[in-house]
């Protein structure tokens, strides 16, 4: 039986996120807010973790977790700021290397692409959200949630043919297919009947999401294998940390983001 005792923490887990994060949807405003950039903030310090285990950097970390949040914060309340917060936050990154090397020379500039790349992995990701409407954000949500499930399971059932060993040894061609499969199904269907486009482009939009989502999977598993790490994080039983739950759908964001500039979907 798939849904065995070991998988029941993960369903319970994807349950209770589902209905935190639709709640959260439905009521939008602060509540939204509140939800992303606590997700933002935790994935933040998963993501600097990888790199500066312990209390290592806790200066930086910290200096991340304040850009981080200040950015996700302009993009809620004053969306024409945010060009003018990543200026500065170059500008105080750019000062803060300077600061630090200044004392010591054997500090490296690595340091703080580590907290830059951070940034730009994690909120800088998320900021088209507040732009999109509901029915976007399901949309998003229905894409992610159907690939990582699908792909999960199928894999556990079917799974045989290793898609990328080095990258994720765990993962199969059958659960990768199983994925796209059921993203393209769920998504289609969510699209025309709630949306605007034809059947062909929402085929062709969720097909290129199914990817982007398996891609946002690999790239962390690549990152946490680069870092000797299993999982980034434990606050979610079953899943790991907030990093292994939201990997697809950071890249899946922009990837809609960048669509909608040219079809008009909802």
């Amino acid at each position: 039986m798939i849904i065995a005792s070991c998988h029941l923490p993960r369903v319970l887990t994807g349950i209770a996120l589902l209905l935190a994060l639709g709640t959260a949807l439905w009521l939008s405003g602060g509540t939204l807010f509140g939800f992303l950039l606590l997700f933002s903030l935790l994935g933040l310090w998963e993501f600097y973790a990888m790199f500066w285990p312990s209390r290592a950097e806790l200066g930086g970390r910290l200096l991340g977790l304040f850009l981080g949040g200040g950015l996700l914060t302009f993009a809620w309340m004053r969306p024409g700021l945010v060009e003018a917060f990543l200026g500065i936050s170059t500008v105080v990154l750019a000062s803060f290397f300077l600061f630090n090397w200044a004392r010591n020379d054997a500090y490296r500039f690595t340091r703080v692409a580590v907290i830059l790349g951070g940034i730009l992995y994690v909120p800088m990701l998320l900021l088209p959200v507040f732009g999109f409407s509901l029915k976007e954000q399901v949309f998003l949500l229905f894409a992610t949630a159907a690939s990582d499930t699908a792909a999960y399971f199928v894999g556990m059932r079917f799974g045989k043919h290793k898609i990328w060993p080095k990258v994720s040894p765990k993962k199969s061609v059958e659960g990768s297919l199983g994925g796209l499969l059921a993203c393209v199904f769920v998504c289609t269907g969510f699209g025309l009947i709630f949306g605007v486009a034809n059947l062909s482009s929402f085929i062709l939009l969720t097909c290129l999401l199914g990817i982007m989502a398996q891609l946002g999977d690999f790239f962390e598993s690549a990152l946490k294998r680069s870092r000797s790490v299993k999982d980034s994080g434990i606050v979610l039983p079953g899943h790991g940390g907030v990093l292994d739950r939201i990997d697809s759908l950071l890249f899946v964001i922009p990837t809609y983001t960048f669509a909608k500039t040219f079809w008009l979907f909802f």
